[in-house]
């Protein structure tokens, strides 16, 4: 069937197809001029169209890896500042170090001050842990690291808390896998600082002040001894001393001076802390007294050194000591913590001081005497033949024939008896040393003994009885010859002393005056007649005497009494007595035995427990194929010892060495950072670089698309003007084409 029932003459058809072929031009160089481009599909040219999407996709490509290029530089941007703001911790943490070198001192504000500033340093880098952990960025932390961990092991943190008296077993600043072996030594004798006794006995005026014993297993302390005097000129002399949470206060009194001072002894303080801690000095009112400005009034420190030595040692053999025996400051051990730093890591463990001694190995040992009579005993005794348990020996002594010439008993029998066991012997005291045997023990004993000193821990043989010596001296006036004076004990008289009783009769021989004076302050007076009185009671009122009773007897020759007495004539006699108290051994000599204990010791080892990963790294994918990229690596710049290598504070900082060896650390802790800055920066001048690539490389990618299919708007501009008057010229065409067919029609 035709597609067009009305026929056309050949001149309309031809006008009708050029209108129709320039209405299709004209529309699509329109569309041209409308897309700006030539090329609207692959009809329109198939090679540049395909050709410019390649180039569009590409480049699209190209902006979709810049986003995420541009997400990784706020990534890095963000570590950056974590570590500037770590870097400024860094510097807190190092002025700390600083104060704690300007209070260097032992005294117990600047040891409190140090601690307090340890502890300041340890939360500094607590934050720098959490400021590291929070530097996050969509999902990524540059400040982390591979996350790689070393630690102790469970099984041997467990096997070094067994010990005895060690707790809290842990390693930090694990840089590489090691085994710190925890072994404790020594026999927990007591010794006060040298320098602190002597200070203490120039500015307080005591004397022989002795510090010794052994520390308790189950009771010791390492805290030091305060010795507090108070008690001005001509006053009793109060001392409070006390070692920890012990205090023990005692007073000694004017008269008990006067006392001592007029026999030529001393007074004595001896005490027995609960720790095992023995304290002793002698007391010399004048001394005290003498002491520039205070008049002994004050308080002095004595820093306690105890036998005790906590070691750790390495696989490679290196031992670190924490000794007991140091002054503080000096690697001393100290109740807490207490950490041994290798080039390893750094080994730590929780210490208790009234147990730590169980688990220490040492051999047999005696201690020093001590009390108030400890200078009964001389050096420090000996044992042979082992000694099952601790023990403390009590050394007394019985005297007899006691010498007035010399002022000390002739003989002695010496007996050491054991708190914890049965007596172990009495020897007489021949000599200068004397030996002691105990079948029970299975032990002998060996002391040297001060002879001497042996009265005041002695009790007399006759100790129930008041001991007269015959008359010293007597000077009579002639009458009074044949008068004789006898005495007899009756009691009352100081213990432990002798009085010398001076007595002296004056004045008519039937109403003679009897004086009588013991040299101490006690006196007694009374009225006799020397020719009919033959008992007179004497009763001595004051002094240490005071109470005091004897009986003088007079036996005399009645004529040549009477006859003086008849003629009124005077009598003087002057006489006197030595009367011994009685000796009740009221000082006490010990020394303690610590029997042998094998030690314990205990292995801590350390490995790698996490293993490291890559979840951290950044990969950044710099082009579409993924054929160049930029691995980011998170740097560790945490404490630990995988990054900056920052230690806790070590032992409280009580020791130069802990605080130089924080700052070292904290030295080397900054060029750590200042790597990883750097390392961080030089990826992000990298990524940058290559952001800004992308970019334009993205942009001439455009370009180039662009220029295979964009249209030359003047060209198609002009195009639109041709095809419009050709459109124009057809249809007039059109027209007079159809002017001839119009004509005939007229013809009607």
């Amino acid at each position: 069937m035709a597609t067009n029932d009305v026929q056309l003459n050949a001149g309309i058809r031809s006008n009708l197809l050029l209108l129709q072929e320039t209405s299709v031009k004209l529309e699509r160089t329109q569309l041209r001029l409308a897309t700006g481009n030539k090329i609207n599909s692959a009809l329109d040219g198939p090679a540049g169209f395909f050709a410019s999407k390649g180039l569009n996709q590409r480049a699209g490509d190209l902006t979709g890896l810049k986003d995420g290029i541009g997400q990784a530089i706020s990534t890095i941007k963000a570590a950056d500042t974590g570590i500037t703001k770590i870097e400024a911790l860094v510097e807190q943490a190092r002025g700390l170090t600083t104060q704690a070198l300007g209070q260097l001192g032992t005294d117990a504000n600047s040891v409190a001050l140090r601690n307090s500033l340890a502890n300041q340093f340890n939360n500094v880098l607590r934050q720098i842990d959490s400021l590291a952990s929070d530097a996050s960025y969509a999902g990524k932390n540059l400040l982390i690291g591979s996350g790689l961990r070393l630690d102790a092991t469970a099984s041997t943190k467990t096997s070094v808390n067994a010990l005895a008296g060690i707790s809290g077993a842990r390693a930090t600043n694990v840089v590489s896998a090691d085994e710190y072996t925890i072994s404790v030594t020594g026999d927990g004798a007591i010794e006060g600082s040298s320098n602190d006794i002597a200070n203490a006995e120039q500015a307080r005026g005591i004397s022989n002040l002795v510090v010794n014993g052994f520390a308790s297993t189950t009771q010791s302390n390492f805290d030091s001894i305060s010795i507090k005097l108070g008690g001005g000129k001509g006053k009793d002399k109060t001392f409070t001393l006390t070692e920890g949470s012990e205090t023990i206060t005692q007073t000694f009194t004017t008269a008990q001076w006067d006392a001592a001072k007029a026999d030529g002894e001393v007074l004595r303080f001896s005490y027995e802390f609960k720790s095992g801690t023995n304290v002793s000095f002698d007391v010399d009112f004048d001394a005290i007294e003498d002491v520039p400005d205070t008049a002994g009034v004050g308080t002095s420190i004595i820093e306690k050194n105890v036998n005790l030595q906590i070691l750790a040692t390495n696989q490679n053999g290196e031992t670190i000591t924490r000794d007991g025996l140091n002054l503080l400051g000096q690697a001393k051990v100290a109740d807490g913590e207490n950490a041994f730093a290798f080039d390893s890591g750094t080994a730590r463990i929780t210490v208790d001081e009234r147990q730590i001694l169980q688990a220490s190995k040492y051999s047999q040992a005696a201690s020093a005497s001590y009390g108030t009579g400890a200078g009964a005993i001389t050096g420090t005794p000996t044992t042979s033949g082992a000694i099952p348990q601790d023990e403390t020996f009590t050394l007394t002594a019985q005297g007899s024939s006691y010498n007035y010439q010399t002022g000390n008993f002739n003989t002695y029998s010496a007996t050491l008896q054991g708190t914890n066991s049965t007596g172990v012997d009495t020897q007489a005291v021949t000599g200068t040393t004397v030996t002691f045997n105990s079948a029970s023990l299975d032990t002998t004993v060996t002391l040297d003994v001060n002879v001497n000193d042996l009265k005041y821990i002695a009790t007399a043989a006759s100790a129930g009885t008041v001991e007269i010596n015959s008359t010293k001296a007597v000077a009579a006036s002639s009458v009074l010859v044949a008068a004789n004076f006898s005495a007899t004990a009756q009691s009352g008289f100081s213990e432990n002393r002798v009085s010398n009783l001076t007595f002296t009769v004056t004045g008519p021989a039937d109403s003679a005056t009897l004086t009588v004076s013991d040299g101490t302050g006690g006196a007694f007076s009374s009225r006799i007649d020397l020719g009919s009185t033959t008992d007179i009671a004497i009763a001595i009122t004051g002094g240490v005497n005071d109470g005091a009773v004897l009986s003088l007897n007079v036996s005399a020759a009645g004529t040549a009494l009477s006859n003086a007495a008849s003629a009124g004539s005077n009598v003087s006699a002057t006489f006197s007595f030595q009367v011994r108290g009685e000796f009740t051994g009221s000082r006490e000599a010990k020394f303690d035995v610590r029997a042998a204990n094998t030690g314990q010791s205990a292995t801590l080892e350390t490995k790698q427990l996490v293993d490291g990963t890559d979840a951290n790294n950044m990969a950044v994918q710099l082009n579409e194929t993924n054929t160049s990229n930029v691995t980011v690596v998170s740097q560790n710049v945490r404490t630990d010892g995988q990054g900056l290598k920052l230690d806790f504070a070590q032992n409280g900082w009580n020791d130069r060495a802990d605080i130089d060896n924080a700052i070292k650390q904290l030295d080397t802790a900054k060029l750590t950072l200042r790597a990883a800055s750097s390392n961080l920066s030089t990826n992000l001048n990298v990524i940058q670089t290559r952001e800004s690539y992308t970019k334009e490389f993205s942009d001439v990618l455009v370009e180039g698309a662009n220029k295979l299919v964009q249209a030359d708007q003047n060209e198609e501009g002009a195009n639109i003007l041709t095809l419009q008057t050709k459109q124009q010229l057809g249809t007039i065409s059109l027209s007079l084409a159809n002017q001839a067919q119009q004509a005939i029609l007229r013809l009607f």
